[in-house]
């Protein structure tokens, strides 16, 4: 438009039947003049009125057209402007396109893993109940101590499905806002002090250093669910992590907020892995058979920490561990109690 000093400028697609209208005066640029520059496919000049208009041209082929006010062009000018905006909306769709193509990869990506992480969760604690079951209603069944074992196996094989089963429902509730939270003032020293007293049979042989700095303002906070998202970092960092690497639980000031870290020593998240142990089930290709879990872990802690208004994120380079970093808004004088 400042090129060609016009006052407004219109576009019609053809295939999405649309018109788009830019600068002042647009109204003055008749619709039925736009279809007509397209179905024509000939530039047209009304001098009298100074508007424009041409047939937009990909190819030989007529897209749609465009309309210019207050600026008399030539026909040769019209042509081109109306070959360079359909080379520029061509390269437009085809970015779209890949854009789509990417985004329909991911998604069906994620799904591939979502079922495959699903499909594992229950059918190894399903298998093993099923082997003891069979083992037990044999023509021979085992005795004595062998068969308190399998006894004992499907115990934990039932535990691990129950466990499964109200993970998804308290990460159902999350998402739904069905669970409460009961915020207050709680200082940072505090929720540490709860998650670790929470694992201290785990971490009992785990070298856990703690830095908190003198004058860290409290959170605005639940105690229990944060505690919550704390102790299932803790565990997780414990999990993966040698026994003889310590475990570093910090937290910070960053303005409105105040982080909590938790780094580990353990083998590290691959970089494409990192977009996906946030969602529901999903666990890492290289741990999922060797570390039991349900795989809803950090998805809860996720929205543990979302709905007290903060973010949750991980770091991590293979071989050298990880750190889970997650905020919690800091209490407001006066208010949060």
């Amino acid at each position: 438009m400042d090129a060609f000093e016009s006052g407004a400028a219109s576009l019609f697609l053809a295939d999405k039947q649309k018109f788009y209208r830019s600068g002042y005066g647009t109204l003055q640029l008749e619709e039925e003049q736009l279809r007509l520059a397209y179905e024509r496919e000939e530039p047209y000049v009304d001098s009298a009125r100074g508007f424009c208009y041409g047939p937009v041209r990909l190819g030989m082929k007529s897209i749609g057209s465009f309309g210019i006010s207050g600026a008399p062009l030539t026909r040769q000018t019209l042509e081109a402007v109306g070959t360079l905006l359909g080379i520029a909306i061509e390269r437009t769709r085809a970015v779209e396109q890949l854009s789509h193509t990417e985004a329909d990869r991911q998604s069906e990506r994620l799904k591939s893993a979502l079922l495959d992480s699903i499909t594992h969760n229950f059918r190894t604690p399903l298998t093993s109940i099923k082997a003891s079951v069979s083992s037990l209603l044999s023509t021979h069944p085992p005795q004595g101590s062998h068969r308190q074992e399998l006894l004992e196996i499907m115990n934990e094989e039932c535990d691990r499905l129950n466990k499964l089963v109200e993970d998804a429902s308290e990460m159902s509730k999350l998402e739904a806002g069905e669970i409460e939270l009961e915020f207050r003032a709680v200082p940072a020293h505090e929720l540490i002090d709860a998650a670790l007293a929470n694992c201290k049979s785990s971490l009992v042989a785990r070298d856990v250093r703690v830095h908190v700095p003198d004058g860290l303002p409290a959170v605005r906070a639940d105690l229990a669910r944060g505690k919550e998202v704390l102790v299932q970092l803790l565990e997780n960092a414990n999990l993966y992590s040698e026994k003889d690497k310590p475990i570093v639980v910090s937290a910070e000031s960053n303005g409105n907020f105040v982080l909590f870290s938790v780094a580990d020593r353990g083998p590290g998240i691959d970089t494409m892995e990192q977009g996906l142990i946030f969602d529901k089930f999903y666990r890492g290709k290289d741990q999922r058979s060797v570390i039991q879990g349900t795989g809803m872990g950090l998805p809860i802690s996720k929205a543990i920490v979302e709905a007290h208004g903060g973010t949750i994120t991980v770091t991590s380079q293979l071989n050298h561990g990880s750190v889970f970093t997650f905020t919690l808004p800091v209490a407001r004088a006066g208010v949060d109690r």
